[in-house]
């Protein structure tokens, strides 16, 4: 500062001005007292992207290149991609969302599969950056569970002898209803219940364990829980008898993939499920899983599974995505997907993350299940930073707390 600024008190205090979403943009440039017109323009300009697109003709990506040059933003293309004229090749788009508004249009009348690319590129647009703040929600039976304006709470109860974390905790008839039911008293916007352990190594349960593990809970305290109830199952006969229990939506961790007749059941029942990735099945996920980009990989598994589940007469509103955590990763991938979990966003499909008690976080503070619940804290709250919509937690009433917080600094809030 100069002398005579320092002198006058006058300064221009230059600095980095935080805009995560178009809302930022659009509050920084109401807050300054631009008209209405101005705000929605330069909102669009203040907002920048990178895209990864894959699958595009090596003449394709040349010509998105120069379109988004045109337009004052960037593209990426490999070094000798003009050589690559047989084999598909990946582009990196950069640029503000006016930019890439305008390239779209231009894109959509090119040739070489561009047509269906700007399509893509519009719908992927509509859901991460919305002209408007439209409400959303998961409609689960009676419930309607808001998104957006707060995270919601997935408690977690397993109903089984050797769960990695809580195996044997809940296991008898009496100690699970009454979980439960603590579950929902304790603030859970959802009640998780599963009767297969999936800790690495597990073998599957028979139908007919599940079945008797699960459904006498759920028919239980599904008239006094308040909150809807989730099964976690891929067995699609363990999922009909607990939806005819009282249960409303289905977390199926193979992705729909186990069971042939899963996707079926849910599209007739109209009820929300979860497509969570998975590597492999529990008993051998472990042992080497592979990837040759942790996040690409997981975003285009669950990209196709829901749009396989889509086509088979799921409603698109009805489908959540959860990339995993834990399920076939070794460590380094587990962070890896934390750093980019707003990546997944770009699906369009609300996002759910399981993280509590992890092995991942035993690993980074080598700490054993029991003692992982600060860990777990600092992964829903990074969690909540990055956009995600669900978390799955053991500790219902603590990460409450944490996700109430997380919320406020998020600009979100949780109504009382």
């Amino acid at each position: 500062m100069s002398e005579e600024a320092r002198a006058s008190g006058a300064g221009h205090n230059p600095r980095l001005v935080w805009v995560e979403s178009l809302p930022d943009a659009r509050k920084l440039l109401h807050d300054l007292g631009s008209d209405k017109g101005g705000v929605a323009i330069m909102s669009r300009k203040m907002k920048y992207a990178v895209v990864s697109v894959e699958n595009v003709q090596a003449r394709a990506a040349n010509i998105i290149k120069q379109v988004m040059l045109s337009k004052g933003g960037e593209c990426a293309t490999p070094r000798d991609v003009l050589l690559k004229s047989t084999e598909p090749v990946r582009v990196i788009m950069m640029g503000t969302v006016t930019q890439f508004s305008q390239a779209v249009k231009n894109i959509s009348v090119q040739p070489f599969g561009l047509a269906g690319l700007a399509a893509e590129l519009k719908v992927l647009f509509r859901e991460v950056f919305p002209d408007s703040e439209t409400a959303r929600e998961i409609v689960a039976g009676a419930h309607h569970l808001p998104l957006g304006s707060r995270t919601l709470v997935m408690g977690v109860l397993n109903v089984t002898p050797d769960s990695f974390s809580d195996g044997g905790q809940y296991d008898k008839f009496e100690g699970a209803r009454d979980r439960a039911l603590a579950i929902a008293r304790e603030g859970a916007d959802i009640v998780d219940i599963g009767g297969e352990s999936t800790r690495p190594g597990a073998d599957a349960a028979s139908l007919d364990e599940e079945l008797k593990r699960t459904v006498p809970v759920i028919e239980s305290v599904a008239g006094e829980i308040g909150v809807p109830i989730s099964i976690d199952t891929c067995k699609a006969e363990v999922a009909r008898r607990a939806l005819d229990a009282g249960a409303s939506i289905v977390n199926d961790i193979s992705g729909l993939r186990f069971d042939p007749d899963m996707i079926q059941l849910v599209a007739e029942r109209g009820v929300p499920v979860v497509i969570m990735h998975m590597q492999g099945t529990p008993r051998d996920m472990q042992e080497d899983p592979t990837y040759d980009d942790v996040v690409g990989d997981i975003s285009r598994f669950l990209r196709t599974r829901a749009e396989l589940a889509v086509e088979a007469g799921v409603e698109r509103e009805k489908i959540i995505v959860d990339p995993g955590i834990g399920f076939g990763k070794t460590l380094e991938h587990n962070l890896e997907i934390m750093r980019r979990i707003a990546e997944f966003r770009s699906l369009g499909y609300p996002l759910m993350l399981g993280t509590s008690r992890k092995s991942f976080i035993g690993a980074v503070l080598d700490r054993p299940p029991e003692e992982r619940l600060m860990g777990s804290a600092s992964t829903v709250a990074f969690a909540i930073a990055r956009g995600v919509d669900i978390v799955r937690v053991h500790d219902v009433a603590e990460m409450l707390d944490v996700v109430r917080m997380a919320d406020a600094m998020a600009g979100k809030g949780r109504p009382d």
